[in-house]
């Protein structure tokens, strides 16, 4: 009931907000989709192979527009579907996260945007008690910015986010944390892009009774490789990519996860002449990827928090 909620919610903000824009020429958009596959492990002095190896598919769809010549409005709504990242005691090995995100931006001519995010989003979260699997909501807020080069963008964020609501006995997943991310993006020609991303969580454990979990960390590092292609005389544009997480959570004793991606995509952009236009004028910002560590940080923390 609650993902439906969020997700009309989310729907109903986009529409309401772009449909009096769509028909301005200062409207810009993108819609991406992504499959990717990926491998992972655990460690526990050395004993290995309790979490599954992930498949995912994801979409996204931005749109950005002017509100005025000081501010600029981004709009975001984003799903993920994701399957076997569950141990195999789980009950379901399926992931469902969903949610939308706003931008509030500031240009400085063809320099920089500097800016504000907020985002909602809906998790699966996977625990042994009762039945294996949760739904928990988190909140998030962010400052950000961009930075123009001839030929390259640099990227930044930082924020906070936290636990909203936890449908069940969520103990033992992540409740709150901080973060930073940074981006590098490289321009071989306008519609062509390599970019590398690199992101850093520190995050506090719940615990309803503060007895085993309360005070406990865990954090996340994450990288990510993308080569994007723009096609010539077209408006789709196809992506590759990989990434690298690790999930650490420090409960009686620290414990791991490292999950390897690769992933492709094709993009859809509406009123952009280019990738480098896009980026610089369009909808280009985005909210965290958080990868695994929601939906499998419980699960670290309870087979091998001393419960």
């Amino acid at each position: 009931m609650k993902f439906t909620l969020l997700s009309s919610a989310c729907g109903a903000a986009l529409l309401a907000a772009a449909t009096p824009v769509l028909a301005d020429s200062t409207f810009s958009g993108v819609v991406q989709l992504e499959y990717g596959s990926g491998t992972s492990n655990s460690s526990f002095f050395g004993l290995t192979g309790e979490l599954g190896d992930p498949n995912y598919i994801n979409g996204k769809a931005k749109g950005y527009w002017p509100l005025s010549q000081e501010i600029h409005l981004q709009v975001d709504l984003f799903v993920d579907y994701s399957q076997d990242i569950a141990p195999e005691w789980a009950t379901t090995d399926d992931n469902t996260t969903f949610g939308g995100s706003v931008h509030l931006l500031h240009p400085f001519e063809n320099r920089a945007r500097l800016g504000v995010a907020g985002s909602i989003w809906n998790d699966d979260i996977y625990l042994p008690e009762p039945d294996g699997k949760f739904d928990k909501t988190f909140g998030l807020a962010a400052i950000e910015g961009q930075f123009f080069g001839t030929d390259w963008t640099l990227m930044g964020q930082a924020g906070i986010l936290a636990t909203i609501e936890c449908s069940e006995y969520c103990a033992g997943g992540l409740k709150d944390g901080s973060f930073v991310r940074g981006k590098i993006k490289y321009f071989l020609h306008d519609n062509t892009a390599l970019s590398l991303e690199a992101m850093q969580l520190w995050g506090g454990l719940d615990d309803e009774d503060d007895f085993v979990f309360g005070g406990k960390s865990t954090k996340h590092t994450k990288w990510k490789f993308e080569a994007e292609h723009r096609f010539e005389s077209s408006q789709f544009a196809g992506t590759l990519g990989l990434s690298h997480e690790t999930n650490e959570t420090n409960v009686i004793i620290p414990v791991s996860s490292d999950i390897d991606t690769v992933w492709l995509g094709v993009k859809f952009y509406y009123n952009q002449p280019s990738l480098k236009a896009h980026d610089r004028s369009g909808a280009e910002l985005d909210t965290p990827d958080f990868g695994d560590l929601p939906e499998s940080g419980g699960v670290l923390s309870y087979m091998y928090g001393g419960l």
